[in-house]
């Protein structure tokens, strides 16, 4: 999996979440019912992440990284990356946009390529998530999903909620054994414009067309 393929797919699921974590409090009791609660009150919000990725021996991958983000679902949304260097990822439900300001460069794809059956779909999704995920209650808080295809890319999905209901963070194991935790602050459920969600390139940008 490429770096690129990698961050795409934790973007889409990383938004899916922001859409749980925005819904706020549910009167659902197991963490699959929350989870349910969740996938049904929640269009459109924006707020902050932190992400990390480990190795199997628990070294770090890369430096921490973090930054902001806002989406308007199914597919549209704004993902940028403050720290350790600036990037940012759009989408309007059909492209795709990758824009590294320090490399003067835009790289252009389908959505619909770009984002295949990945954990994203338990929360991003059309589908029914049960249709291809298997998924275990660890606890009132705590659930696991396995892809019922062996041939993705993850291996699994944990997602917590805290005491109040609220999600409270995820860790995505892909097939290397690489760990990825995300945890979201300052979620804002507000309304949007679907336009706003169109990526404005600026002038004196390459624009590199990618299948992948």
């Amino acid at each position: 999996m490429t770096e690129l393929t990698r961050r795409t797919f934790i973007i889409g699921l990383c938004l899916a979440s922001a859409a749980a974590l925005a819904a706020g409090k549910t009167e659902a009791t197991g963490s699959l019912a929350r989870l349910k609660a969740f996938l049904k009150s929640t269009t459109s919000a924006r707020g902050t992440f932190r992400q990390t990725v480990i190795d199997r021996s628990g070294r770090e991958v890369s430096k921490p990284s973090s930054g902001y983000f806002r989406f308007m679902r199914p597919g549209r949304f704004e993902w940028t990356y403050e720290k350790p260097y600036v990037q940012r990822i759009m989408s309007d439900g059909k492209t795709l946009w990758i824009h590294d300001p320090e490399l003067f460069q835009v790289t252009e794809k389908a959505l619909e390529g770009a984002l295949p059956s990945t954990p994203a779909a338990i929360l991003f999704g059309e589908r029914d998530f049960e249709e291809d995920w298997n998924v275990t209650e660890i606890s009132d808080t705590v659930l696991e999903a396995r892809p019922k295809n062996p041939d993705g890319s993850f291996e699994s999905v944990v997602i917590e909620f805290d005491a109040r209901g609220e999600l409270a963070g995820m860790e995505l194991v892909d097939t290397f054994a690489q760990r990825t935790t995300l945890v979201f602050g300052e979620i804002v459920r507000e309304r949007m414009d679907p336009a706003s969600f169109r990526l404005e390139i600026p002038e004196g940008t390459d624009v590199v067309k990618s299948a992948f």
